[in-house]
């Protein structure tokens, strides 16, 4: 059964206005893939959405964006657009999307409830961060950059072949150790909310 084909059926809080779900995908080995939603003055954002049941869904009568860090990451964002109205931004210059989003942006684009796009290529040339302060909590939202098979593992990069340029990729998380965060939203892993930059750092040193 893909990913697509499961919905997770509940949504946990992981920081203020913040909530997580996830679902094992049979895609990548039965590892996790994870997605987070944020209440702002601007709407609730959703974050390389994945699907929800009906009955999880309804916590969520209207989305006014769904966010991808990447094209790949399209997910349930179509089924949010039509069912809970949201607008679709996708990187601009991905090719191969299954619709046309509502938004393409860049590093330097103005996006709603003050989020900010960190350009962090690698994984493939059209791969961003988002970063997001909630009640002075900082979230930092990093798609495909690094991994865990399950929130029990360490980070890990995917694997070389995978990648446009891995060398890139370290790069693009070595500019992240100087962006300020609290937590680290993965898309396969969950999330770090415990010294997640100590844990970037290790995972550069233990593979350098």
């Amino acid at each position: 059964m893909s990913v697509q084909e499961l919905r997770a059926f509940e949504t946990r809080r992981i920081a203020p206005y913040t909530m997580h779900w996830w679902l094992p995908d049979d895609r990548i080995g039965g590892a996790q893939s994870d997605s987070y939603s944020v209440r702002t003055k601007a709407g609730v954002l959703f974050f390389d959405p994945l699907p929800l049941t009906y009955a999880a869904a309804d916590d969520f009568p209207a989305v006014a964006c769904a966010m991808l860090t990447t094209g790949g990451h399209e997910r349930a964002s179509w089924r949010y657009r039509v069912e809970h109205g949201a607008r679709i931004w996708a990187p601009r210059g991905y090719w191969g999307l299954r619709g046309e989003p509502d938004m393409y942006y860049t590093e330097g684009s103005y996006f709603p409830a003050d989020l900010q796009a960190i350009e962090t290529p690698g994984p493939d040339l059209c791969t961003y961060a988002f970063r997001l302060t909630t009640e002075g909590v900082a979230l930092l939202f990093v798609g495909h950059l690094v991994r865990r098979f399950d929130p029990e593992s360490p980070l890990e990069f995917f694997p070389p072949e995978t990648q446009f340029d891995p060398e890139m990729t370290r790069r693009s998380v070595e500019k992240l150790l100087d962006v300020d965060f609290d937590i680290l939203c993965l898309s396969h892993g969950g999330y770090l909310d415990d010294d997640p930059k100590s844990a970037l750092s290790e995972l550069l040193d233990r593979t350098a």
